[in-house]
């Protein structure tokens, strides 16, 4: 177990000597907890951990602010963490647009629908904002100091256990610092993950390319929709940001990833131009900078702990960004493993404490994990199908009897694989449980 260094019900008050954002050096050798990694993971733990009195240490080897490949995407569940974790104000006063709308177009048919119940929005806000947002409030709150442009080198062990990192700041000598607890929030590529040879499971390689960038100009829906385009076998998706600014992005197939590669702004536009009218929206739209891509995302579950180390974020837990959950799911895991810590650091044993963690955060991400691996896994829609939609939405009648029936339809053997009928279970719940939904008839 972990020794507690706080008297017992008492934060330590704040340090405005360790509220900085890396003008100076490391301000002392050693702290409750060095989190490796700046971003959404790393900032909200950082957050969290110094609000409750623990002495935090949080480097990134990135200046900051900075962007860095993202979906972008904050569904109504993570709107509703940022609020929780009191940081929500000071990310929308950046002017993002609330999203309260949910499009799909399936070749040539349109389904719509509020992206939650009365009240619910989404946000898309822009990574180097974002990121700097979370990082000034961990660093507000006290408790939590700051350095960007600080690499991790390497851990370092005693009796097999994990005691602290060497860290090294641009231009400067290594130094090392110690630590009860050292935590890789260092992204998918996480050194932190590979000096303690975390084990994978659930693993799947990437599935698809994708490539998005920021456009300018793109003509707006009446209201702030984001629209997902599913047409032959790619996937194409609008993020409406701040005013006049959209994130246009696309999932294609492997044999398409060196097209991209070679050209990849304009064969994001001429594909995207492809999509049901959006060759008029596009007409006088104009990309900022370069579009950003990956040849496809690695999907795995880690082993989240071990002795003196754990990890979240991408470092734990990663999988393809066509559902768009990813900075939810960091956010999330803050909150799980925020208690976790905090009762570790508190004296609790750490490996039942962090078992634990890692029971509640498999049990909470599996089916979301499942469903989009078979969402990103799904073919083109066969014409037969398409055919069926097709007479559907043209005769309003059908639509109204088949909503009706979408209980009991769905629910049958066969037609939605489970990973992703509990997925929407889950949502329909999100819906039902809303002030003023409709009661269900007994």
């Amino acid at each position: 177990m972990l020794s507690r260094t706080h008297p017992e019900g008492r934060a330590a008050e704040p340090d405005p000597a360790r509220a900085d954002h890396g003008s100076d050096g490391i301000s002392r050798d050693e702290y409750d907890v060095v989190i490796v990694g700046g971003r959404v993971a790393g900032a909200s733990l950082a957050l969290l951990l110094g609000q409750r009195g623990h002495r935090v240490l949080l480097i990134d080897r990135d200046r900051f602010p900075s962007d860095t490949l993202s979906t972008h995407y904050m569904g109504p569940p993570a709107v509703a963490l940022l609020r929780r974790l009191g940081v929500l104000e000071d990310v929308e006063a950046s002017g993002l647009r609330r999203i309260t709308r949910m499009r799909s177009y399936v070749h040539d048919c349109v389904l719509e629908g509020p992206v939650g119940p009365t009240g619910a929005y989404s946000l898309a806000p822009r990574r180097d904002r974002f990121d700097a947002t979370l990082v000034e409030h961990a660093v507000r709150r006290g408790n939590v100091e700051f350095h960007d442009r600080t690499r991790a080198e390497r851990l370092i062990e005693e009796e097999g256990r994990v005691v602290g990192v060497v860290a090294r700041r641009t231009g400067e000598d290594p130094r090392e610092v110690r630590a009860r607890v050292v935590v890789g929030a260092d992204g998918k590529h996480s050194q932190v993950a590979a000096w303690v040879q975390a084990s994978s499971y659930e693993a799947v390689p990437g599935l698809r390319p994708g490539y998005y960038g920021y456009f300018h100009g793109v003509a707006p829906l009446v209201e702030p929709t984001v629209e997902l385009f599913f047409q032959g076998d790619q996937m194409g998706f609008v993020f409406p940001m701040e005013p006049g600014l959209d994130c246009l992005a696309i999932e294609a197939q492997p044999r398409d990833f060196e097209e991209f590669r070679r050209a990849p702004e304009a064969v994001l536009v001429e594909r995207f131009k492809q999509f049901p009218g959006m060759a008029a929206r596009l007409s006088r739209a104009e990309i900022e900078g370069s579009a950003l891509g990956t040849r496809g995302i690695d999907n795995y579950l880690r082993k989240p702990f071990g002795p003196g180390w754990v990890l979240t974020g991408d470092a734990g837990y990663c999988k393809d960004p066509s559902t768009g959950l990813g900075m939810g799911d960091a956010l999330a895991q803050a909150f799980l493993l925020d208690g976790s810590l905090d009762a570790a650091l508190n004296g609790a044993d750490w490996e039942s404490t962090l078992a634990e963690f890692q029971r509640r955060r498999d049990e909470a991400v599996m089916p979301f994990y499942q469903a989009t691996l078979a969402y990103t896994r799904a073919a083109d829609i066969p014409p037969e199908s398409l055919a069926w939609l097709r007479a559907v939405v043209s005769l309003p009648s059908i639509v109204r009897m088949l909503t009706a029936a979408l209980p009991v339809a769905v629910a049958a053997p066969g037609v939605l694989p489970p990973p992703t009928y509990r997925q929407l279970e889950t949502m329909v719940s999100y819906f039902a449980a809303a002030p003023g939904a409709p009661e269900a008839k007994r």
